[in-house]
């Protein structure tokens, strides 16, 4: 990896999953070393995940990052420090009526996400359980962090601020959902639909056109008076590609899609071969 000073960047974004930890779940400790360096040279890690506030702040915690966290994909920026919301991306109340009308159409149940206190729910859903399998598996497994509103999404009840939604299902199913959601909402939303390892089944995330990672970063930058230009940013999955192509420095790690590399001005190693810590060790900290 050549072709880049050290010196000139002074944020690092970082999404989690696939690139801060390994294909198994955990961080490695040459990771986290490369990740204290590099604060110790001034650099700001900022994490930047599609995982809730709650499961991304344990790995802040493991990191010894008390940085603001991105997370949900970019709908929303919390201070680890006091939990407070630096920024969020809501969708407006028309735009989730015409969602939660595409989820009945389509027989599925939404995930939505909340913006709570550490010791609340993290989302809130109409019924469990469902019989949907994939949708069921993942509530099952975050159980205890899961709100069940009966009334929520037909507007008896006064909801939280919407942010983040989610289908679970299989690809095909999910696949056929987010073009739907283009078809009746296309220049107000934008979609990813991934699969976690965590999880059996694949999940379209539905978020405010301008709500990712970049955007959360550009805000974060501007707070601290960051140019875009000292802003590198490394990934591995589609909701990375923005931050990825318009930081000053945009990595894709190795492992990554093809759709992911080839915005990428850089690749680093894979998962198996720590390609954080080669990017702090070789670019970034390099003389």
């Amino acid at each position: 990896m050549t072709g880049f000073s050290g010196g000139r960047f002074r944020l690092l974004a970082l999404d989690v999953d696939g690139t801060l930890l390994a294909a198994d779940g955990t961080l490695r400790p040459t990771t986290a070393a490369a990740i204290a360096r590099a604060q110790a040279a001034g650099i700001r890690p900022v994490l930047c995940t599609g995982r809730r506030y709650r499961r991304a702040r344990e790995i802040a915690d493991l990191l010894g990052v008390d940085t603001p966290i991105v997370c949900n994909s970019g709908a929303v920026v919390k201070d680890p420090r006091d939990h407070a919301t630096l920024w969020r991306a809501d969708l407006d109340g028309p735009l989730v009526r015409d969602l939660f009308d595409l989820f009945r159409e389509h027989e599925l149940d939404p995930v939505a996400f909340t913006d709570r206190p550490p010791d609340q729910a993290d989302f809130v859903i109409p019924r469990y359980p469902t019989g949907l399998p994939h949708f069921d598996e993942y509530v099952a497994r975050n159980h205890a962090h899961a709100e069940i509103n009966p009334g929520w999404t037909e507007g008896t009840l006064d909801p939280d601020p919407v942010f983040h939604l989610c289908a679970v299902g299989t690809r095909p199913e999910m696949n056929l959902f987010e073009q739907a959601v283009h078809s009746r909402v296309d220049a107000r939303v934008q979609t990813f639909v991934q699969r976690s390892p965590r999880y059996v089944g694949t999940m379209c995330e539905i978020l405010r056109r301008d709500a990712n990672k970049w955007t959360a970063v550009l805000h974060l930058a501007g707070l601290w008076g960051i140019d875009r230009a000292e802003i590198c940013a490394v990934g591995d999955d589609v909701n990375d590609v923005p931050m990825i192509r318009h930081a000053g420095l945009g990595v894709a790690m190795g492992h990554a899609p093809p759709s992911v590399r080839e915005v990428a001005a850089l690749i680093t190693g894979d998962h198996h071969e720590d390609g954080v810590a080669m990017l702090v060790n070789d670019v970034l900290l390099a003389s």
